[in-house]
């Protein structure tokens, strides 16, 4: 049991599933409740579109060590299929899971009245499935794929929640010619955070495992342009992801009663990820960046966990 749940990464799991309720609970319903709007997909219901992601991500994990057993044994990583679990029962593990996620999101696509919705986890199971075999072994692709897939996560759940809105409230729609695209933009900023976060992640093991991709074959960023430029392209991107957050809270959340955002973003997310970057420019080849990974992990986990300092403001703020 234990090498099962190491298998499917129960602690990123575990995030998942506090990242889609933090954006439900955190943002989407308070920003709701200013005017005076109530959430319409049930609790229950909203349970089972997140167990419906984790058993995607969790065949997703599966699969993903399956075809990646080479080079885990050459990147100095830990093996669990073929060893403590048998390819055969990995695979068929891989296929259990996936048809849950699909049937429980099948599920929730039709008690919103949207039964095309089911496309979506089709297709993150596809993408899953083809990163693993193929697409991880393409130029940037593969990066792109997962920060892509990562990047859904926290969308997933204002995707599902307006078209019970939508029905509930048209009226109050029509009447006041509105809509709820607000809501996209607030989880739209989480989901471009969680973007960049996953891709420059992505970048950095591809980094300290070239020694392993290149055995194998994979056509990895810094297999192709090298491990100078690589570093330049990641030290890049965390450049890009600090100015981003900075210019977000610049334009759009520099309130005079909001005291918490600048110091929460210059302490939690700026700093570590200049530090990040700081370590990635020293870093030389068969080195491992193990605290630098940390520092992003940090960085990335008080992005997401921004969503409670929005919902304290709100909370203590008169409109």
């Amino acid at each position: 049991m234990l090498n099962l749940l190491r298998l499917i990464r129960v602690p990123n799991l575990i995030i998942i599933a506090l990242t889609q309720y933090v954006m439900r609970y955190f943002i989407i319903r308070p920003i709701l409740a200013i005017n005076r709007i109530h959430l319409q997909l049930s609790d229950i219901d909203f349970s089972i579109l997140v167990l419906a992601t984790l058993f995607i991500a969790a065949g997703g994990y599966i699969i993903n060590d399956y075809f990646d057993c080479k080079a885990d044994r050459l990147n100095k990583r830990q093996v669990i299929v073929g060893r403590q679990i048998s390819r055969r029962a990995s695979l068929a593990l891989h296929q259990i899971f996936s048809f849950i996620g699909l049937v429980l999101g099948g599920y929730v696509s039709y008690k919103v009245g949207h039964w095309q919705f089911i496309l979506i986890f089709f297709m993150a199971g596809g993408l899953l499935w083809f990163y693993s075999t193929s697409y991880k072994n393409h130029f940037i692709l593969g990066n792109l794929v997962m920060a892509f897939i990562c990047a859904a996560i926290p969308f997933l759940v204002v995707i599902f929640e307006i078209p019970p809105l939508n029905k509930t409230y048209a009226e109050v729609l029509v009447a006041s010619k509105t809509n709820f695209d607000y809501l996209l933009y607030w989880v739209g900023a989480f989901s471009f955070f969680a973007f960049f976060g996953v891709l420059i992640q992505q970048l950095i093991r591809d980094l300290i495992s070239v020694k392993g991709d290149k055995e194998i074959g994979r056509r990895s960023l810094p297999f192709i342009i090298g491990f100078r430029w690589t570093k330049a392209i990641i030290v890049s991107l965390i450049l890009f992801l600090s100015v981003s957050v900075f210019g977000v809270w610049y334009q759009f959340l520099n309130a005079p009663v909001d005291k918490i955002t600048p110091w929460y973003f210059s302490i939690l997310i700026i700093f570590p990820l200049l530090l990040l970057s700081y370590l990635v420019l020293r870093l030389k080849k068969d080195e491992s960046l193990k605290f630098g990974m940390i520092l992003l992990r940090i960085a990335i986990l008080a992005g997401i966990s921004y969503a409670f300092v929005v919902n304290h403001i709100l909370s203590n703020t008169n409109f």
